[in-house]
C-alpha cells in the first residue's frame, strides 16, 4: 500500500544527541568501579518506567526524580542537580544529522511529521525548522512512546488510517513496539548495527540511516 505520510523520531533519528555523557560524567566525577554501562542501564529502567506510570509529568520532572535514584543505586549521596542540567544540555543544544534535511526536503509531497518523546522546552532550543507538517510531543499529548496514544494523535492529525503513515524511528522500544502497536509500518533506524531485540515486534524495513528511506519510497 502506497505511503501516504511519514512519521520521524527525534531524538537518535533526526538529531544527534549522546545521553551516555551523563552516565560517563558521573562515572568519572565519583570514580566509580560500576561502568558506564551499568549506570546507563539502570538510568534507562527508571526512564521507561516512569514515563509510562500515571500521572503524566515532563521530562524534567521525571529526571528530578529518577537521577537522585540512579546515584542512590550506586552508593552516591550527592546533589543530582548538575545531572539534571546536563541532560538538559544534551538534550536541547542537539544538530540535524547530516543527511537529514535533505531527505527531508526530498519527500516529494509526502506528508511528514515528527513524533517525540520530548518537552516543550526542548522544541523551543531547537535551533533549526525542519520542513514538516508538524511537530507532536509528549508534553502536548500527556504521553511517552511506545503508549500507542502518541502515534494516534500523529494519525489524527493527519487524518489518515495507520496503514497509510510509515514511522521512522531508532528506538525498538518507543518507536518499533509503540508504532507496530497503533498499526503502522515501521522503518527502524540502526545506525551502529545492533541486533534486534527479540522481545519487539519485527520491524517492516530496517535501514542504516535515512537515506534508506528514500530507496524504500
Amino acid at each position: 500500500m502506497p505511503v501516504k505520510a511519514i512519521t520521524f523520531d527525534a531524538y537518535g533519528t533526526l538529531l544527534r544527541s549522546d545521553l551516555r555523557l551523563i552516565p560517563e560524567r558521573i562515572v568519572a566525577d565519583h570514580g566509580l568501579s560500576a561502568s558506564v554501562e551499568d549506570v546507563l542501564s539502570a538510568w534507562i529502567t527508571l526512564y521507561h518506567q516512569a514515563t509510562q506510570t500515571t500521572p503524566f509529568r515532563t521530562l524534567r520532572e521525571i529526571e528530578d526524580d529518577i537521577l537522585p535514584r540512579v546515584l542512590r543505586a550506586f552508593d552516591l549521596r550527592v546533589d543530582a542537580a548538575p545531572y539534571v542540567d546536563l541532560f538538559f544540555q544534551v538534550t536541547t543544544r542537539v544538530e540535524l544529522y547530516p543527511e537529514a534535511l535533505t531527505v527531508l526536503n526530498a519527500l516529494d509531497g509526502t506528508r511528514a511529521a515528527v513524533v517525540s518523546n520530548a518537552d516543550a522546552e526542548h522544541v523551543a532550543a531547537w535551533a533549526f525548522t525542519l520542513p514538516v507538517e508538524f511537530i507532536l510531543i509528549s508534553e502536548g499529548v500527556q504521553a511517552y512512546k511506545p503508549d500507542p496514544r502518541m502515534f494516534q494523535h500523529a494519525l489524527k492529525q493527519f487524518g489518515l488510517e495507520p496503514h497509510e503513515v510509515l514511522h521512522v524511528g531508532d528506538s525498538e522500544v518507543d518507536d518499533v513496539r509503540g508504532a507496530k502497536a497503533a498499526g503502522l509500518r515501521v522503518a527502524w533506524v540502526n545506525r551502529d548495527g545492533r541486533r534486534r531485540r527479540p522481545d519487539v515486534p519485527q520491524p517492516d524495513f530496517e535501514i542504516a540511516d535515512l537515506t534508506g528511506l528514500l530507496r524504500l519510497l
